[in-house]
């Protein structure tokens, strides 16, 4: 179902966008003929391979790979002593390619090797002598946090490159930064009004403490690159990633080569999520430089779960007082994020997003960037967002409960709107806050009464929102008429979401032509205009005013060549269906294939068009979830029986992709809420490496998603579309886990809620005789 709540124009006016179309590469994508990055290969190429530190943390006092450089099928082996020092700074993960002076987690990359065959590179990294000096560990944020903890930091800083994490979010924190010390690499603050004035006027008032794992993005395709330094000093490179662009300039920068000289294709993609920036780039890149030959490095599953860049583990404080009519008096928030070895999580916008979805009057928050030694954390859609929801809607939830007020009801009281402002002092635009919470309000399963379980077990509901600001970044495209009337479109940035599929869309709408008049193709670095990172929602966003934009610039050359044609003026020229003509006699056209014909005869040449876009400002998209569950209170087992997901996306340009987009977001977070973790033993080391032990979401353990999609007019996007890709991952882990705690009646405060846990809190509540059926108490 769909719920349409506010309409830019009439859809009926439009011929290709709106209208749910499959993905144009699903066939390739479904046959094997899509080229993934590990399917590319080069004559005389070299395989590379990595060693990694068998240390959680440990000096390096010295590498000695003169064996390794001996062994049959080796050309040769790099360390960290093949960058200069003035572009590795041991603060940032995207400056550290390997370890320097010191590994800082079990599985940091120390060299690599590249030889004739894999076998020889793996073989060759036994060879490899490395003089460690074991250094104590710390793997537990809040006790990194103590002042006896040991100390993770090392070299003299230096300043701390957050680029990756930017690309994700358009409401980067203007709290008041304040200064680093110890393991806490990073700290704000955010408030307003006065905390102890607003709980003073609460009649409710309700906390918890919330932990949530590291989780891996899982992508099933694994980090896959090939570099090739060619004798004309090219560094040319099929990379695996989620913005070509980036990889190109990190590459430049570190080998400290011109960024021309860079020329780097983004392969199609097996997924991403947040979780393919330039991680493995830069490695064959070395190789191929030190070698004079094409090299490839391809991961396995276990080194991608262990030296990957998951999403952050957290500890989250939230307090909310209310009064007894449902108003919010209050909240006070710390949020305590672990983001590995190396700075660079989204902690201060995790920290933001706990007010950021009701109006607080009184607000008090903190957050602070803990370092452990893990593997250093990265983005994962909507990175932070949802152990941000899985604290502040738990606790949404309790204060409801106990006021007795109808958990929806109570945020449609609070919900936050046009000109109120988020914690950073940000005003919003208009967002869908409301609109997303009337749909769930009006969704059949919401009015609909939980039966009885099976076999006695219980049964509970849970509703959760959340949201997301990305989509701030610009962009390009050009778009080229050719000789049989059809149009090229020339872009950037990577096919992550389909997202080709909504430009050619656009493209098609704009131009008045049917879709298979119009294709869409990913140029390398070197000779497509500039595409965005694939994250933080931005491409479709971004893309589709750049589409337009090309589109009218086309346009306005093809009625010049018309105009002077039909003997007519330009702005009196009318267009449709591969035809233009005068608006003063419409019985006389020329079509497009005869003005390119015409143009190419010309001085000017070809027509080709070229736009820009950039959004006036970043766009909150809002989402929902509501869960209906069942619990095995014998084996902790849960059943989701109802998963019903609602976004609003302004304007769905493709209403098939976003409702697949809803779908495979609300399916992800099952995994935050039941599933998914990193598991790590004393020594550092991850126990589940491997997707046997690594648990994702599978169809046993979802239920069909409904999904909604909600219609709420953004003014700064085409057409009125605003972000889709990422809000609806945020709110799913806390409606299942408030569920679940609605089912057995107590409150339940981890993430994930494996069986295990849940039977050990159902003992706990026993014990302590606090099962009495209120979760908010």
């Amino acid at each position: 179902m769909a719920k349409v709540v506010e309409r830019p124009q009439e859809k009926t006016a439009l011929r290709v966008a709106s209208k749910p179309v499959s993905r144009l590469d699903g066939i390739e994508n479904v046959t094997g003929a899509t080229k993934f990055g590990a399917d590319f290969s080069l004559p005389g190429m070299l395989w590379g391979a990595i060693l990694r530190s068998p240390h959680a943390h440990a000096r390096i006092r010295s590498i000695d790979y003169a064996k390794a450089l001996e062994a049959p099928g080796v050309v040769t082996v790099a360390t960290a002593a093949d960058f200069d020092d003035d572009v590795v700074e041991p603060t940032s993960r995207p400056h550290n390619v390997f370890a320097g002076e010191a590994a800082l987690y079990l599985g940091e990359a120390v060299a690599a090797v590249a030889a004739v065959t894999m076998e020889d590179a793996e073989a060759a990294l036994e060879l490899i002598e490395v003089d460690y000096e074991p250094l104590p560990h710390v793997l537990d944020p809040l006790r990194a946090m103590e002042p006896d903890s040991p100390v993770i930091r090392h070299g003299d800083g230096g300043e701390i490159d957050r680029t990756e994490m930017s690309f994700h979010s358009s409401v980067a924190s203007s709290a008041e930064d304040l200064e680093e010390s110890g393991n806490v690499s990073s700290q704000v603050q955010f408030g307003r009004g006065d905390i102890e004035e607003g709980f003073a006027e609460a009649d409710v008032i309700k906390e918890g403490r919330f932990t949530a794992a590291m989780v891996h993005q899982t992508y099933l395709e694994p980090h896959a690159a090939l570099a090739h330094f060619t004798p004309a000093g090219d560094m040319r490179m099929w990379v695996t990633s989620q913005g070509q662009f980036y990889v190109r300039d990190t590459v430049a920068r570190l080998l400290k080569l011109p960024a021309h000289k860079v020329i780097v294709q983004g392969t199609a993609i097996g997924g991403g999520f947040g979780g393919k920036m330039t991680l493995l780039a830069p490695i064959p890149a070395i190789l191929s430089k030190k070698a004079r030959k094409p090299v490839k490095v391809v991961w396995s599953r276990s080194e991608e779960l262990v030296a990957a860049n998951p999403a952050p583990g957290s500890v989250i404080d939230v307090k909310i007082g209310a009064k007894q009519d449902g108003t919010i008096t209050a909240l006070q928030g710390r949020v305590v994020m672990d983001t590995g070895a190396y700075p660079g999580s989204p902690m201060s916008t995790a920290t933001m997003l706990l007010g950021s979805c009701y109006v607080f009057p009184n607000m008090e928050l903190e957050g602070f960037e803990v370092l452990t030694n893990k593997v250093s954390v990265g983005a994962y859609r909507a990175p932070g967002a949802p152990n941000s929801a899985h604290a502040i809607e738990n606790v949404m939830n309790w204060v409801a409960q106990e006021i007795g007020m109808d958990p929806l009801d109570f945020r449609l009281k609070n919900a936050i709107g046009e000109g109120d402002r988020w914690p950073n002092g940000q005003p919003l635009p208009n967002v869908g806050a409301v609109e997303v919470l009337e749909a769930m309000k009006d969704h059949p399963v919401w009015g609909t009464p939980l039966a009885q379980g099976s076999n006695g077990n219980p049964r509970g509901r849970g509703a959760a929102i959340g949201c997301w600001s990305g989509g701030a970044g610009g962009s390009a495209a050009t778009i080229k008429l050719e000789a049989d009337g059809s149009f090229s479109v020339l872009v950037g940035t990577i096919n992550l979401t389909g997202n080709t599929t909504s430009i050619a869309q656009v493209a098609a709408e704009e131009l008045r032509v049917p879709l298979e008049y119009v294709s869409v193709h990913q140029g390398d670095t070197n000779e497509a205009p500039f595409g965005p990172v694939a994250g933080g929602s931005q491409v479709t966003y971004t893309m589709s005013l750049s589409a337009a934009a090309a589109a009218q610039d086309v346009l306005r050359q093809m009625k010049s060549v018309a105009a002077q044609r039909l003997g007519a003026d330009p702005d009196d020229i009318e267009f449709d269906e591969g035809k233009m003509w005068a608006e003063s006699d419409p019985d006389r056209y020329v079509t497009y294939r005869r003005i390119s014909d015409e143009a190419v005869g010309s001085a000017n040449g070809p027509i080709i068009g070229t736009g820009h876009g950039k959004p006036a400002r970043g766009n909150p998209g809002f989402a929902g979830t509501i869960a209906d569950v069942e619990v095995d209170t014998e084996t902790g087992l849960v059943t989701i029986l109802n998963l019903v997901g609602v976004q609003d996306a302004g304007f769905a340009i493709n209403p098939l992709s976003v409702k697949g987009q809803i779908q495979g977001g609300t399916i992800q977070g099952v995994g935050y809420a039941l599933l998914e973790e990193i598991v790590y033993d004393e020594d550092g080391r991850v126990r589940n490496p491997g997707l046997l032990d690594y648990r994702l979401p599978t169809a046993a353990d979802v239920p069909d998603v409904d999904a909604v999609i909600v219609e709420k007019h953004n003014p700064y996007g085409w057409k009125g579309t605003r972000i889709v890709g990422e809000p609806s991952i945020v709110p799913p882990g806390a409606a299942i886990t408030s569920a679940i705690s609605d089912a057995l009646g107590i409150p339940l405060h981890n993430m994930p809620l494996t069986p295990e846990r849940i039977v050990m809190a159902l003992r706990d509540a026993k014990a302590n005789g606090r099962s009495n059926g209120n979760p908010s108490a």
